[in-house]
């Protein structure tokens, strides 16, 4: 996937608005889009990030009880998003199974959820050594040479 030039500082914008659990900002961050494929351009980007990381941190595609653990933490983590479990596991479960979302999620859901999905992980799972940019650096560097 190429990452877009143009969409990247604004995701690495709403990622941080997200990792430091401010929605106002998050909402500020993703009105500053451009266009409608800039913000698809943006989601994808999100949701491959989200994809890499569940991927990278359990060696592989994870299992439906590593995903549902995981909805759990991002739910009970970031009740600042308003989203419930429930979403959470339903967004990461199609995810993970490369399944569509719109049958059982609202396209703003989905775009909220791709980006606080992402910046949790991101800021939870980063190696001691490095901070959560730079594991998105590394995500973004695998994504893009896929």
């Amino acid at each position: 996937m190429e990452i877009s030039k143009r969409v990247e500082p604004l995701v690495r914008s709403a990622l941080d608005a997200a990792v430091k659990r401010d929605f106002n900002r998050l909402d500020a961050a993703l009105k500053v889009f451009p266009d409608d494929q800039a913000v698809k351009d943006a989601v994808a980007l999100a949701l491959s990030v989200t994809l890499y990381v569940l991927r990278d941190t359990h060696n592989g595609k994870p299992s439906e009880q590593e995903t549902e653990a995981v909805a759990v933490e991002i739910a009970r983590a970031e009740p600042w998003a308003q989203a419930t479990q429930a979403e959470v596991s339903t967004f990461l479960r199609k995810l993970v199974n490369g399944e569509p979302f719109a049958d059982e999620l609202p396209s703003e859901s989905v775009i909220i959820l791709a980006f606080v999905s992402a910046a949790n992980l991101l800021a939870s799972c980063h190696r001691q050594d490095e901070e959560w940019w730079d594991y998105l650096d590394r995500a973004e560097a695998a994504i893009e040479s896929a």
